[in-house]
C-alpha cells in the first residue's frame, strides 16, 4: 500500500523539479548559446564559457543531492543570471538570449524559494516532533 504524500512534500517535490528544471535549462541554453547559436571570436570562448557558465557550477552537487543549504544559496546565482538576462535583453540584437535566461533564472529561482520554504517547514516540524 503506498502512501499519499502530503500538502507540504507535494510542494517540497515542486521546488526540487523547478529548481533543477531551471538550473539545467540556464545551463544548456547557455552553453548552446555560445558554442554552437552565436559564438563569439575563437579567442574569447574559454573566458566567456568560465564567466557564464562556471557559476553554475558552485551549486550543482548541492541541488543534485536535495542540500537545503544549497538551495538557499543558489537564490543568489539566480539572481545573478536574472541580471544577466536582464544585460542580455538590453541589446537588440541578444534580445532572444536575454529572454531565456530572464526566464529559465526566474523558474530556478521560483523552485529554490519552494524547496527551501516548504522544506524548512517539514524540518522544524519533524524536529519538533522528536523532542
Amino acid at each position: 500500500m503506498t502512501q499519499t504524500p502530503t500538502k507540504l512534500e507535494t510542494y517540497i517535490n515542486w521546488g526540487r523539479w523547478l529548481t533543477l528544471s531551471g538550473y539545467f535549462t540556464l545551463f544548456f541554453g547557455l552553453f548552446a548559446w555560445h558554442l554552437i547559436i552565436d559564438p563569439p571570436a575563437e579567442h574569447l570562448i574559454s573566458i566567456i564559457i568560465l564567466l557564464q557558465i562556471g557559476p553554475l557550477l558552485f551549486p550543482l552537487m548541492g541541488l543534485l543531492k536535495g542540500k537545503l543549504y544549497t538551495h538557499a544559496w543558489s537564490m543568489y546565482v539566480a539572481i545573478f543570471y536574472f541580471i544577466v538576462g536582464v544585460w542580455y535583453a538590453g541589446s537588440s540584437e541578444d534580445l532572444k538570449i536575454g529572454l531565456f535566461v530572464i526566464f529559465s533564472s526566474l523558474v530556478f529561482f521560483l523552485g529554490t524559494i519552494l524547496y527551501t520554504r516548504f522544506m524548512g517547514k517539514k524540518l522544524s516540524a519533524e524536529a519538533a516532533s522528536s523532542d
